[in-house]
């Protein structure tokens, strides 16, 4: 409708004019229609184009990780590109959908809601007044002449429904010209958001073109490249089968045609399928794996590649402690072989004899690399912690090291050739087997690497194993292995099994299982000790063990000790002392390195409460005290007078032990740079250096190490000033090419350190060593 109702006609009310009415009704009552679907179906379309523009930033993510994992070309910056067009096309919808919200939406909701329905509020008032005017006129005119009425009821009902009548056309007449141009607006910027998205989006896509050209080119290419690549394929695929024609015979070797000769010098590779046997006790199971040699381990994966656990770690078998060899006789399986581990036993299988003597040949031959690889020191010059020392002093000291280092790797080889040539040494102490190669140091046995593993696995205070060739041995534990041996051992822990060999049958070939519980019953049950001698009580077992090791009778002390001696027990008739003390005051090394090995008590004390540290420095034994003070020995522990070891060495004037005692109380208060630069570590070293063993003099009766000349090294390294400068003389052992030129078979060596560099408090009553030097000149004179 395009002309506006006219109000002069509103009093009248024609029915042409309730026509115009109702046709200017059903337009603006339809807008209110309209305004409902147009908005829901506004409101679904954002809902849609808002999951279209989740799945699409999904989509753009997928496709931008998937170019980063592809390599630098111009395909990685294309999908790169385009995921990058994608995302910012759609933050445009965004900016969409909320501008359709804004600007379309909400001021439709807004129209219809503050326009359009108080209208209808209006219309029906309008239709109320009309039916109260029509009833008071219809009232009057049916009223006879001679009744009476007062007019003026018709009047108000007319002029009140004359007023809403002209208030309701008014506002249809304003609706209907405000629909025209208001309703119109909100259409118009629908369209203009939605032409800016669109234009915006085309101007996104539209810097993709050249490339998209490019790749155009590069799809051609890769395309006939494939087509290329699939007729070579068809060629190698012949080739491929034609050469495999002869290995699908399990019987038969792949590579028995076609070997390989390796380098000696280059580390043993191999890699292939074989069969490992399960832990299973009862149902056997096998599994097929993957094996690699490399770098002297055994890696192996499943056929996956995932580890046992579903993860990326792989295991690892360390070849240089095992001991691999064939199965013999073995009826369930052929062509199986066993890596024996200190921890666990690998049955593995081949699919052909060729096949199990090539794997078990790389595998030793990997083993052997892997324990006599060549592992030289070499000579690192670093100027801060070597200030003061020219570079000849450094050669020529490196020089004289390795000298040294080499004389006593070759004593100790030749000292563990002797442990091998004890009677009985020569097989296993426990299962019988040849050639052991692993040690009990505290039982003073030879095992075999299956049986060392069960050793460790009781736990070192039952047994503690070491490894003949590739742990280090010092001389005292080499000592102790000589003053026991098998046979000593097993006449102790093996005494109810002589004569009978019904219990050691076939022991070599027992199963880890029946070894475990053979050793177990042994050592930890001690089942097979003698225990028929009623008449020794715990008291006299104690007793016995003191004594014995008081006379360094090893093999009855063990006794003793399988009996259940105590090896704390304190001898009331000998000052309440322990072993440990006696051995020390005897300057008894491998008595002591016995006790320890059994984990005797080191800070248990006398009657005047000595501990092991306090006879120690009494005895001016200083690789004693470093050993002590290494196992954790309480430095700070005090006697019944107040002292501790400290005060006790500077009361006897035992300058080693002094000497001991305070670089090892300094090591502990340095920091890691001070610790370099004063040189404490060489000077440790130069301490606890063991001697070399005589075949006039043995170990147990030596007495304890002087400090050497190369103490004084790194303390005269460091700048001194002459008020608090200390001089310590101590007695040097001299070496064998100059032994003959000394009576003495000593000399004097200075030992210069400022005490205002080492930072110790409470150094000790030590300005009574003047009066020392002075002594041992007045000797030296007489």
């Amino acid at each position: 409708m395009t002309t506006p109702l006219k109000l002069q006609l509103c009093q009248e009310d024609p029915p042409q004019f309730r026509k115009e009415l109702a046709d200017c009704e059903n337009s603006v009552f339809g807008l209110e229609n309209t305004i409902k679907n147009l908005v829901k179906l506004a409101r679904s379309s954002v809902e849609l184009a808002s999951e279209y523009t989740v799945k699409q930033l999904q989509f753009a993510e997928e496709l931008g990780n998937f170019a980063k994992n592809q390599p630098e070309s111009i395909i990685k910056t294309v999908l790169s590109k385009y995921a990058s067009s994608l995302h910012e096309v759609e933050r445009s919808r965004k900016i969409l959908h909320s501008h359709m919200y804004e600007m379309f939406i909400e001021p439709l909701e807004a129209f219809a809601k503050n326009e359009i329905v108080p209208l209808k509020d209006v219309k029906k008032v309008v239709e109320r007044t009309c039916n109260e005017a029509d009833t008071a006129l219809a009232r009057y005119m049916s009223k006879k002449p001679k009744d009476s009425m007062i007019p003026d009821v018709i009047a108000y009902t007319r002029r009140e429904f004359h007023r809403q009548y002209i208030d309701y056309v008014v506002k249809l007449n304003e609706l209907e010209a405000k629909k025209k141009f208001e309703f119109m607006e909100y259409i118009l910027a629908l369209m203009f958001t939605e032409s800016s998205f669109y234009h915006q989006s085309y101007d996104i896509l539209k810097d993709m073109e050249p490339h998209m050209k490019d790749v155009t080119r590069l799809l051609q290419e890769a395309r006939t490249a494939y087509h290329n690549d699939v007729a070579e394929s068809q060629v190698l695929k012949k080739k491929v089968l034609e050469e495999a024609r002869g290995s699908y015979d399990p019987m038969k070797s792949p590579m028995k045609d076609n070997i390989i000769e390796r380098n000696i010098n280059s580390p043993v590779t191999k890699s292939g399928y074989l069969f490992m046997k399960g832990n299973q006790r009862v149902m056997q199971s096998w599994t097929r794996k993957y094996f690699i040699i490399s770098d002297g381990h055994l890696y192996y994966y499943s056929r996956n590649g995932k580890g046992t656990n579903g993860d990326d770690e792989h295991p690892s078998i360390t070849l240089r402690v095992c001991h691999i060899k064939p199965i013999l006789n073995n009826s369930d399986r052929r062509f199986c072989f066993e890596i024996i581990s200190p921890n666990k036993t690998y049955v593995l299988q081949a699919e052909n004899q060729e096949e199990m003597d090539d794997w078990i040949n790389c595998l030793q031959t990997a083993a052997k690399d892997a324990i006599y690889a060549d592992q030289m020191p070499k000579l690192i010059s670093d100027s801060n912690n070597l200030q003061g020392i020219s570079q000849e002093d450094t050669a020529n000291e490196f020089n004289l090291n390795k000298k040294v280092n080499d004389e006593e790797t070759l004593n100790s080889k030749q000292s563990i050739s002797k442990i091998r040539e004890l009677p009985g040494n020569d097989i296993c102490a426990d299962c019988k087997c040849k050639d052991p190669q692993w040690a009990s140091t505290n039982f003073g046995t030879l095992l075999c690497i299956e049986c060392s593993g069960i050793h460790r696995s009781l736990g070192v205070h039952v047994s503690k194993v070491k490894s003949l060739q590739l742990d280090k041995w010092e001389p005292e534990s080499i000592e102790v292995m000589l003053k026991l041996g098998n046979i000593k051992t097993n006449k102790i822990y093996e005494a109810k099994l002589d004569g009978n060999s019904e219990r050691l049958d076939n022991s070599s070939s027992w199963e880890r299982a029946d070894r475990e519980k053979f050793i177990t019953d042994k050592y930890v049950k001690k089942e097979f000790i003698n225990t028929n001698d009623d008449n020794e009580d715990p008291v006299t077992i104690n007793l016995a063990f003191w004594k014995a090791m008081s006379d360094s009778d090893f093999v009855e002390a063990l006794r003793n000790l399988s009996l259940g001696a105590n090896v704390d027990w304190k001898n009331e008739q000998e000052n309440s002392t322990t072993a440990l003390h006696q051995a020390i005051l005897k300057s008894d090394d491998v008595a002591i390195e016995f006790l320890l090995l059994w984990f005797c008590n080191i800070n248990e004390v006398d009657n005047n409460g000595w501990s092991a540290l306090h006879h120690a420095a009494a005895t001016n034994n200083a690789r004693l005290l470093l050993t002590l003070m290494k196992r954790q020995a309480d430095i700070q522990l005090k006697d019944k007078n107040g002292k501790i070891p400290l005060d006790i060495a500077v009361e006897k004037q035992n300058v080693q032990a002094v000497t001991a005692l305070r670089l090892f109380q300094f090591e502990r208060q340095l920091t890691r740079s001070e610790y370099s630069i004063f040189g404490v570590d060489e000077a440790l070293n130069s301490v606890s250096k063991p001697y070399n063993r005589s075949s006039t003099t043995s170990l147990s009766t030596r007495s304890a190490p002087a400090t050497p000349p190369s103490l004084s090294r790194p303390l005269l390294g460091m700048e001194m000033e002459e008020h608090d400068d200390i001089m310590v003389r101590s007695s040097v052992e001299m070496l064998p090419s100059t032994s003959t030129n000394n009576n003495n078979g000593g000399g004097l060596t200075n030992l210069k350190f400022s005490l205002s560099n080492l930072k110790l408090s409470n150094y000790g009553q030590l300005h009574d060593y003047g009066q020392l030097d002075q002594d041992n000149v007045d000797k030296n004179e007489i």
